[in-house]
């Protein structure tokens, strides 16, 4: 039969060539939109906590808005202790992220203040590596880290002078002289001109908060552990009156553009497979009717409907194997060469202005998304050929010998 099946292939060589292309150009063309809406997922959600989320936070319970957390955390050494006990964790490091004012002789700006611990926060974000002038938080506890475009509103230079004032745990407004010690540059106009690094001793100073944190910045061996480190965590912290938030839990921006993007994705799945069933479904009724006599010979010498319906799905499933096949090399080939060449795209310009983000996207494998690709479009294939097949096995001997 399948020797029959891809005879009666190949017999209209033009027609299966053309209805095999398009099912391939199909296919590659969906796992080239899989492979780049899953690589800017990924990228997105790498810059989103390389650059400041990191993958897990702890912060007070009462919080509500968690990207501004307004109550600090009373006993950071007995949490630090449970976070280094915690398996799955590659860094951790006690946080005061609070809003403030930035001062310099020519002006003032509203900042984000970050008060970190520097050798911890190195490991957990990559801010460090945008430095262009001078160097990341070292020694110097006076000293912070700002921004080029938060440098040039203020006109601050290396080595000169900055008043960093906030209010305090008391209610007063605390006010702390720092000196430049450098300047990165991301290329997002939220961290170039809003955010401001201090160390955390004297971000403590600041708000005379004594060793009082608002926030653990975690960073695991791999985020895909991020649920069940989260787990575990909220069991260990018992009643204390904190929250273990996951990335997902704060960036809720990004999960929402992976919804829209895999919406979009969905539909044009269906779109793919809605012309892959109809070119199937158009290749196999005109080669009904144009083996219409055929079949009644068959059927006169004994064929039954069941071989005949059995037939037409087996030249069906060829078409849709070698189709299939060759929509997977092709779409391994796209993906192969964007991943070593990149793709330029202005998402990338566009996202930059709220977190640093690359204008060129590296494709990588989407292996799950790939194979449910692949097995719906073969899968598609055998179903348009269901009502050809019906139809041919219906088909009444006697009168298909007498078709012309």
């Amino acid at each position: 039969m399948i020797r029959l099946a891809w005879r009666n292939v190949c017999r209209n060589l033009r027609r299966s060539l053309i209805t095999v292309a398009s099912m391939a150009c199909g296919l590659a063309a969906i796992m080239f939109g899989q492979s780049m809406i899953k690589s800017v997922q990924r990228q997105l959600v790498e810059k989103a906590t390389g650059s400041i989320t990191g993958h897990i936070q702890i912060q007070h319970r009462s919080i509500k808005e968690v990207k501004f957390p307004d109550r600090s955390i009373e006993d950071p050494d007995a949490v630090a202790s449970i976070l280094s006990s915690q398996t799955g964790i590659k860094a951790f490091g006690k946080r005061i992220h609070i809003t403030g004012l930035v001062s310099s002789p020519t002006g003032s700006v509203g900042a984000m203040i970050c008060a970190i611990e520097p050798d911890k926060e190195r490991k957990i974000t990559s801010i460090s590596d945008y430095m262009v002038q001078g160097e990341y938080l070292g020694r110097n506890e006076r000293g912070a880290v700002i921004g080029a475009k938060l440098a040039q509103r203020l006109d601050l230079r290396l080595g000169e002078k900055a008043v960093v004032m906030a209010q305090a745990d008391d209610g007063s407004m605390g006010a702390e002289a720092f000196r430049i010690a450098g300047i990165y540059r991301t290329g997002s106009m939220t961290f170039d001109g809003q955010f401001i690094y201090i160390p955390l001793a004297a971000g403590q100073s600041l708000l005379a908060s004594g060793r009082k944190v608002n926030q653990f910045a975690l960073r695991l061996e791999d985020i895909d552990m991020v649920d069940r480190v989260a787990r575990e965590l909220a069991e260990k912290l018992g009643q204390r009156p904190l929250q273990v938030l996951k990335w997902s839990d704060i960036d809720h921006e990004i999960v929402s553009v992976q919804k829209f993007q895999n919406g979009l994705l969905d539909i044009v799945l269906c779109v793919v497979f809605l012309i892959v069933a109809l070119g199937i479904l158009n290749t196999l009724l005109m080669s009904l009717f144009e083996r219409i006599r055929e079949f009644g010979v068959l059927m006169a010498i004994g064929a039954r409907p069941a071989w005949i319906m059995r037939l037409v799905l087996a030249e069906a499933l060829l078409l849709g194997v070698v189709g299939t096949l060759m929509g997977l090399l092709g779409g391994m080939a796209l993906i192969g060469y964007y991943g070593r060449a990149g793709l330029h795209l202005a998402v990338g310009d566009a996202l930059s202005y709220f977190l640093p983000f690359p204008a060129v996207i590296y494709l990588h494998p989407a292996w799950p998304s790939h194979a449910f690709a692949a097995a719906s479009v073969l899968a598609t294939s055998v179903a348009a050929a269901i009502a050809p097949a019906l139809r041919a096995c219906r088909l009444n001997a006697a009168e298909a010998l007498r078709h012309v």
